[in-house]
């Protein structure tokens, strides 16, 4: 027997109980964002968040911070873990982003 089967049979009597709420759980479910506004809503925070770092990044001249930190890089040659370690860095988050931007979670864009 595996292990999600045996979760399955010690759970499944909990799933027929009915605990008296007074009608709390319905009203809180009612409550609840749809889905597809949440989504809305998180895409909308997103782009404002995107607007909102350019914007910084370029009246606080992110770009001198940027430009010296590559002069630096550049002078003192990076080791093999620490190419390694910028190369993985950057792998995740563009893994994160392209989650965010299609609209999948991780997680699901990773098991498939």
């Amino acid at each position: 027997m595996t292990d999600n089967e045996l979760l399955e049979q010690v759970f499944q009597p909990i799933r027929q109980m009915q605990v008296a709420d007074d009608g709390f759980t319905d009203r809180v479910a009612r409550r609840l964002p749809r889905q597809r506004n949440a989504l809305q809503l998180s895409r909308l925070w997103t782009a404002f968040c995107v607007v909102v770092a350019v914007a910084l990044f370029v009246l606080l001249r992110g770009w001198q911070v940027v430009a010296y930190a590559l002069v630096t890089l550049l002078n003192a040659l990076p080791t093999r873990q620490q190419l390694l370690l910028f190369a993985v860095c950057a792998g995740i988050a563009g893994l994160i982003a392209l989650a965010e931007f299609t609209g999948r979670e991780l997680r699901q864009g990773l098991s498939t």
